[in-house]
């Protein structure tokens, strides 16, 4: 059986899965010459002109995973398809876990224990801490998009260069912190109750093609258990086509 450790650091290889972070580095917005969002339509339309612009994102990075009784280290190699498929591989000397996501489910293969694991949707809620998890809405939260969009009913407030938006429903409340520039994500706070809740940071961007995209994400899930995960990016590159192999191999054994 895979442990929650290996889940949890397999999903965020994938993903990558208090104070506002701020840019680093002399950041110009890619849209500094459009007019400041007034309130939470104009800055919905704004945020919708303005998608991710890519065929397949490919990303080298280190992530680090921390739950109070195992703490990992990995190199982590994602290759991101828009719209339909992640697959991701973490390295320790040899590959340890690789993994393939759709829009449907997560297949993950345990190198080390020779088995494998299909997570679906509803799976994927329980392990992340978040509910209503589409692909879609995965990948918009590696590249510091609000991963549900922007609701019309939410709450908008303007500070000195970010966007505060606040969104409650029945079932989450989630606040988001969003450079005005860029329209990409400072934080988002995703939180069930007191005790249940996921904080994410974006740091430190870098522009590539024509988008930003974070070079840091650092992630804290609380179920109410206390997960760490931070994903440190050394290159993004986008490729007109990659590999993405995947086969689950026949001695491998379905994890219970």
């Amino acid at each position: 059986m895979l442990n929650r450790p290996a889940i949890t650091l397999s999903i965020f290889s994938a993903l990558v899965l208090s104070s506002c972070a701020s840019f680093k580095g002399g950041l110009s917005g890619l849209v500094s010459n459009q007019p400041a969002a007034t309130d939470i339509a104009s800055l919905k339309k704004q945020v919708d002109t303005h998608p991710a612009k890519y065929a397949w994102l490919v990303t080298e990075a280190e992530i680090e995973y921390d739950d109070g009784s195992s703490d990992i280290t990995a190199n982590l190699a994602i290759r991101n398809r828009k719209d339909s498929v992640i697959w991701a591989s973490a390295n320790k000397m040899i590959e340890a876990v690789r993994i393939l996501m759709n829009t449907d489910s997560a297949t993950i293969l345990n190198r080390l224990q020779k088995n494998y694991s299909v997570l679906t949707m509803p799976d994927l809620d329980k392990t992340l801490g978040l509910s209503g998890l589409s692909f879609n809405s995965m990948q918009n939260l590696l590249l510091a998009i609000p991963p549900f969009g922007i609701n019309d009913n939410s709450h908008f407030s303007r500070l000195k260069d970010v966007y505060r938006i606040e969104n409650q429903n029945s079932m989450f409340k989630e606040v988001i912190m969003m450079d005005k520039s860029a329209l990409r994500m400072l934080q988002y706070r995703y939180e069930k109750n007191i005790r249940e809740f996921v904080v994410i940071n974006y740091n430190n961007f870098k522009q590539v093609g024509d988008q930003y995209l974070p070079n840091n994400i650092d992630v804290e899930i609380h179920t109410p258990d206390k997960i760490h995960i931070t994903l440190n990016v050394s290159g993004y590159s986008l490729p007109k086509n990659v590999d993405a192999p995947f086969k689950i191999p026949a001695s491998y054994t379905k994890a219970q």
